[in-house]
This record gives C-alpha cells, sequence and structure tokens, in this order.
C-alpha cells in the first residue's frame, strides 16, 4: 500500500474510532492493527503507557475513554494533519470537550502510526509540555465538575 492510501487508511481508522466511541464497539477497530501491535505514549513522562497486543490495545481504548471522555457532556475529534511517508503516518489534531458552562477543553493531539502493510504495527500518542500544562490548568479549575 503506497502512502497516499495510508493516510486514507488512518482516516477511516479514525473515523470507525469515533463510531466505536459513541457505541461501544471497539471490535470494529480490530482489523486496522496487526495481533502483535504496540500503542504508547511517551511524552509527557505522566502520562507514559505501553501496551501490546491488539486486544490489550483495544482495552485500553475502552477504558480511558470510560474514564475520561465518557465524563464530559461532549467530545468532538478533528485532524488538522494527516501526511503518510513510506510506512508511517503522522498526525495532528484536536479533541474538544465540552461541560457544562465551563470553557472547552481543547486536547490537542500528535500521533504516529507505523503500518505493516495495511495494519497499524505501532501507535504512538504524545503532547507537548505546554499542552499538558494547559490540560493541567483546566483541570484544576473545572475538573471539580466532571461525574
Amino acid at each position: 500500500m503506497d502512502s497516499p492510501d495510508l493516510a486514507a487508511r488512518f482516516r477511516a481508522y479514525a473515523n470507525d474510532f469515533e463510531r466505536s466511541y459513541a457505541d461501544r464497539e471497539w471490535s470494529r477497530l480490530g482489523p486496522y492493527f496487526t495481533a502483535d501491535a504496540v500503542y504508547e505514549c511517551s511524552t509527557p513522562a505522566d502520562l507514559a503507557f505501553r501496551v501490546v497486543g491488539r486486544a490489550a490495545i483495544l482495552e485500553r481504548f475502552a477504558l480511558v475513554t470510560e474514564a475520561f471522555d465518557r465524563r464530559f457532556e461532549s467530545r468532538t475529534m478533528r485532524i488538522d494533519d494527516c501526511r503518510a511517508q513510506g510506512d508511517r503516518v503522522d498526525v495532528r489534531g484536536v479533541v474538544i470537550y465540552a461541560l457544562g458552562d465551563a470553557p472547552p477543553l481543547h486536547l490537542p493531539f500528535t500521533e504516529v502510526a507505523e503500518y505493516r502493510g495495511d495494519d497499524i504495527v505501532r501507535l504512538e500518542d504524545a503532547a507537548s509540555p505546554e499542552d499538558v500544562r494547559a490540560i493541567g490548568e483546566w483541570m484544576a479549575q473545572y475538573g471539580h465538575r466532571l461525574g
């Protein structure tokens, strides 16, 4: 699969992620990952994690969205940039969370997806120190409102 097709493949995955978030049917994402795929975040260190294997990745998605995302009234995800080169897709975007009359929480994200064929073999998330600081400030002011 050439690079432009991998960018389209990632966008299809992102759309299916949103569908899975809406109906909690995470198994629909299984075909996007190799059986031995790795999902990790190394920066910032406070949020670092590493899970290995398709089933563990899908479980991670379910756990994190239940523990964080669903505490808000709504969330929307936007991909601002999705570029493929070789077997890698670099993605930048933002998830926007709404909670009553609090200002929206903007959670910028950067992801790198490495592919083997048309399946993700490694997915890495990262956040900048500035973004983490802004999220911390929002949480300090409004986090007590989360159910």
